[in-house]
């Protein structure tokens, strides 16, 4: 009979917070810079699609909302 292998993550999960922590960052820039378009521009549907990816990933990341000393 042969073992079955069992495949090791390349990298433990919780060492992926500061990489999507940085791009959460980014995706808050890019919305930062898309406030304040034109209504019913392209720019105004990609606001929209980041902020629902921006909020998806702040529930999930910062379930609690404010985190003790983090920024206001």
């Amino acid at each position: 009979m042969i073992a079955k292998q069992t495949r090791q993550p390349a990298i433990d999960v919780a060492d992926l917070a500061p990489c999507a922590d940085t791009l959460h960052a980014l995706l808050v820039t890019r919305a930062d810079a898309l406030m304040g378009g034109t209504e019913g521009s392209p720019e105004e549907q990609e606001l929209a699609d980041l902020t629902d990816a921006i909020e998806a990933y702040e529930a999930v990341r910062w379930p609690q909302g404010k985190i003790e000393g983090g920024k206001v």
